[in-house]
């Protein structure tokens, strides 16, 4: 059985073309074992969860296998997260019914599009197929943005949890997405490290997650490296977009796609750990061949969450990237203007959150212009308010050095800095009082 789940503000009746070319070619066994699924996005009273739990009445009432790795299922963009939600949601890794997972450009982290809402991204890009013309799918789209809290604790569930999801003996998932934009009007929507509308960082599926606190001792912040459990096969597959990816508008544009996607929907627990060196060592080269334009260049979606010792979220706050002149502590103005323009290219807060913010940097121009040359970075977090100006309660985080800077040696550059990829920064600062703000007073 074959299951085929659309994106935000699509139908089912977009994946036919798909479907058919699936069974045409034997990769899928025949219509009848071919379903393909179709649910509201565009209604603002609807949310993620409110989409898993009717995907799982769908799949009773369409009598649909539940034994443990009985199905295959391909999803295309926000269909990535729904099925992440529904599986993390109804069953666990040992009783999960999905074998093989296809991701099609999935957002697993986010669009760069989601913030801009309706009328930006649907009408430039497709359209709207919705019964309720003045609603976009406001909660989808929450979840959709860059930093959500929602994409973020999917992770935790899936990605970071003690109980693996992915890889032989579970769900053999496989995240194919395009290097290429869109041409003609809905080019409006093209950003540099995108497909169009996801960012080639936010659609794989292998994230690090790295805790940093400066709050036991701001002097020597603590780190801590989680790398995600399990097995994802990933691809970037230059001359596809968004749509093309999918078999949409006379897409496939690359003659792998179609390969790769055979082999995501037949491979076997044995051949997968091959068919992940394949879809690396066929990014690294594409990685290679788009290095000349910013548009094609690696990228690492970066999220920061920041709260204090205490757990409450710092909505304020202001995250530099920064290198220093060899053997001092003086900053390098040249080197770190280069980093602020061409290595830290956009960032991104949540809006209804802004305590979560997507960094997006260069790692082509920051391999070149920082790691290669063997020159260090520093992190240092500035957050109001600030103590010394209160004088009551709140943070010492102004400067360079007031609290202590995060330093990346050579070494972490290459393990925190990786193109393609979403890394998890989990950041606490130290919130202080000022001994007036609680006296103790004799009775005179």
């Amino acid at each position: 059985m074959l299951v085929i789940i659309h994106g935000w503000s699509d139908t089912h009746s977009s994946f036919r073309t798909l479907g058919r070319r699936l069974v045409s070619e034997g990769i899928a066994d025949d219509v009848a074992h071919v379903r393909l699924g179709d649910y509201i996005s565009l209604d603002d009273a609807v949310t993620f969860n409110d989409i898993a739990h009717a995907l799982n009445a769908a799949w009773a009432r369409a009598s649909l296998p539940t034994q443990p790795r009985s199905v295959d299922v391909v999803v295309h963009s926000t269909g990535g997260l729904v099925i992440r939600h529904w599986m993390t949601e109804f069953f666990k890794p040992s009783t999960n019914p999905i074998r093989r997972l296809l991701m099609l450009a999935p957002a697993n982290f986010g669009s760069p599009l989601a913030h801009k809402g309706r009328s930006f991204a649907g009408r430039i890009i497709k359209g709207f197929k919705s019964d309720k013309p003045f609603q976009t799918g406001t909660h989808i789209l929450k979840g959709l943005e860059l930093a959500s809290p929602y994409s973020w604790e999917l992770a935790q569930r899936d990605r970071f949890s003690s109980d693996v999801w992915y890889g032989p003996g579970r769900v053999l998932c496989t995240v194919l997405v395009g290097t290429s934009g869109y041409s003609g009007i809905s080019a409006a929507a093209n950003e540099a490290g995108t497909d169009g509308t996801v960012r080639v960082s936010t659609a794989n599926l292998d994230p690090l997650l790295l805790r940093l606190d400066f709050a036991a001792n701001p002097e020597t912040p603590t780190r801590k490296l989680q790398a995600a459990n399990g097995a994802i096969a990933f691809a970037r597959v230059p001359h596809e977009n968004h749509s093309t990816i999918a078999l949409k508008e006379n897409g496939p544009k690359n003659d792998v796609t179609m390969d790769f996607i055979r082999r995501a929907l037949q491979i076997t627990d044995a051949q997968f750990p091959q068919l992940i060196a394949d879809l690396d060592a066929h990014s690294q080269k594409a990685r290679e061949q788009g290095a000349d334009k910013p548009f094609t260049q690696g990228y690492q979606n970066t999220v920061v969450r920041l709260s204090d010792n205490y757990g409450a979220f710092v909505k304020d706050f202001f995250l530099e990237v920064f290198s220093t002149r060899p053997g001092t502590d003086k900053v390098d103005d040249a080197l770190t203007r280069k980093i602020q323009e061409d290595v830290l290219t956009k960032v991104h807060a949540y809006g209804d959150n802004s305590a979560y913010r997507s960094l997006l940097f260069n790692t082509t121009v920051l391999l070149e212009a920082v790691t290669r040359q063997r020159r260090s970075l520093s992190l240092s977090v500035t957050a109001e308010p600030d103590i010394r100006l209160t004088r009551s309660a709140g943070y010492r985080t102004f400067g360079y050095n007031d609290i202590g800077n995060a330093d990346l040696t050579v070494s972490h550059q290459r393990s925190l800095f990786v193109p393609d990829r979403t890394v998890l920064i989990d950041l606490v600062i130290r919130r202080e009082q000022m001994p007036e703000v609680f006296e103790m007073r004799p009775l005179k």
